[in-house]
């Protein structure tokens, strides 16, 4: 097609659909319309590579009023709640690489209410019960335009696909040679060999040996090797992999980059965080892509030494087009010895994600790194590949491992608002031990089983210092309840 200077966006990619109910069962996929997600309005001024683009979503999925939840990249999942037909909704994106990524959940059922911080993570909506449903669709979608046909094509073309004369009649120089050869020889030897040997050999040796070698071997071997010693074969180290910083709120630096990459087998990648800033931080949050449908997951530590990593080894879903996966860090520092801070108060100000569950308030600083998913040496067929295969057959335990956690946190809370917080003690036998009833993510916790009037038994993963509320409530007693009793 000749060019026309007239663009449209290109189109966007659904790379994962899936239609479930809160029940978990799986229902038949609902195809995305077409003319559900638009771009075009905002092509004209982005950066195309890494710049930012707004997308606007029409509700073209039913003619029913829906609930729709949007979740751009890293940022927080958007509820909107009672979107009737055609109402449309509009987000920013950030293109990485080309691409942005976009998660649409939709709820066709007008009583369902998502809590914000799960209403975009297929797996948390799955695992909640009862029979609503849902569809959820991961969306990658191209941060460039494609040219296309303007207005109605003219009527003739604009330029002559012909030649502007008629040939000459004859060509300018012979096309064969002469037809009988020249009466005398020629002032000079030609440039190119002649065609075929001479009929007889010469009458005696040339007077100067030739230009190139003989087309034969010689008699006998040479006396000696032509070179002195044999080529030295290239050498060749791998690249070293590492994470790209993309952006950070807050001034103060690492001193070393805190992602160390251990996976990369193109559709994921492992990695770890590391304290690389110099002094123990209070706390730090890490947020990742952990969901095939772009569900990101935020996990915290606290107390975290120098040098060492967080006890999480994550393992992040990739772009299918651009084959990065996008994180965030953040870095607490809740020192107010001023020798023992490593950042900022008055330019180390980022903030913690809600869905994060931030503590207190702190000097906080915020790291964006794009992680690269294709190895730069693959490894040999047996060799680090076999191990990334095992690793990656951990991914689910990774995940799970995160939501057995949350799972914990509120197992805590609700047993603590029955019986009251533990007061902080140095104590070192507590009611329960760990020892004999050990549960939790790294089994570092205790189940007791609590009896309340409302609920009766439930079982409870509680720190061992919380157990030591079951000396005031007889029916209360140390490990997972008898029978066919509630957990949390």
């Amino acid at each position: 097609m000749e060019p026309t200077g007239c663009y449209d966006p290109m189109p966007p990619d659904v790379v994962g659909a899936v239609c479930k109910t809160t029940g978990g069962e799986t229902m038949e996929t609902i195809p995305f319309p077409s003319d559900v997600l638009d771009v075009s309005d905002l092509l004209d001024s982005m950066d195309i590579k890494n710049g930012t683009i707004t997308v606007t979503v029409t509700q073209n999925f039913s003619p029913e009023e829906v609930g729709v939840a949007i979740q751009a990249g890293l940022e927080s999942c958007i509820v909107n709640e009672g979107v009737g037909a055609d109402e449309s909704l509009e987000l920013a994106a950030d293109c990485m690489e080309g691409y942005a990524a976009v998660t649409v959940v939709v709820y066709f059922d007008e009583s369902f209410e998502a809590d914000k911080c799960d209403a975009c993570k297929v797996d948390e909506l799955s695992e909640l019960g009862g029979d609503y449903e849902f569809c959820a669709y991961s969306i990658e979608i191209p941060c460039s335009q494609e040219e296309v046909p303007c207005g109605e094509p003219s009527a003739s073309p604009s330029g002559s696909f012909y030649p502007s004369e008629a040939p000459s009649e004859a060509p300018t120089k012979s096309a064969s040679p002469s037809a009988s050869p020249t009466t005398s020889p020629s002032s000079s030897p030609t440039v190119s060999p002649s065609a075929s040997p001479t009929s007889s050999p010469t009458a005696s040796p040339s007077d100067s040996p030739s230009a190139s070698p003989t087309a034969s071997p010689s008699d006998s071997p040479s006396a000696s090797p032509t070179t002195a010693a044999p080529s030295a074969s290239p050498s060749y180290s791998c690249p070293e992999r590492t994470a790209t910083l993309v952006e950070n709120q807050g001034e103060t630096m690492y001193e070393d980059s805190p992602i160390k990459i251990t996976m990369q087998n193109e559709t994921h990648v492992g990695f770890q965080v590391l304290n690389t800033w110099g002094k123990p931080a209070s706390s730090i949050f890490t947020q990742y892509h952990a969901g095939s449908f772009g569900e990101t997951e935020c996990v915290f530590e606290e107390n975290v030494e120098v040098e060492l990593p967080l006890e999480t080894e994550f393992v992040a879903q990739c772009m299918q087009h651009t084959k990065i996966s996008i994180m965030n860090i953040w870095v607490t520092d809740c020192t107010e010895d001023q020798e023992q801070a490593f950042l900022d108060l008055l330019v180390d100000n980022a903030e913690v994600p809600e869905c994060c569950h931030p503590g207190d308030e702190c000097k906080t600083v915020q790291y964006t790194f794009k992680i690269p998913c294709v190895d730069p040496c693959p490894p040999e067929d047996g060799g680090a590949a076999a191990d990334n295969g095992r690793r990656l057959s951990n991914e689910h335990t990774v995940h799970d491992l995160v939501r057995e956690k949350r799972r914990e946190e509120s197992s805590t809370k609700e047993f603590e608002a029955l019986t009251g917080h533990a007061d902080d003690n140095d104590a070192e036998d507590h009611f329960c031990v760990v020892e004999d009833y050990p549960c939790g993510a790294n089994l570092d916790k205790v189940h007791v089983c609590h009896y309340s009037a409302r609920d009766g038994y439930k079982t409870f993963c509680v720190p061992e210092a919380d157990s030591d509320a079951l000396r005031f409530y007889p029916k209360d007693y140390c490990g997972p309840c008898v029978g066919g009793y509630s957990t949390v």
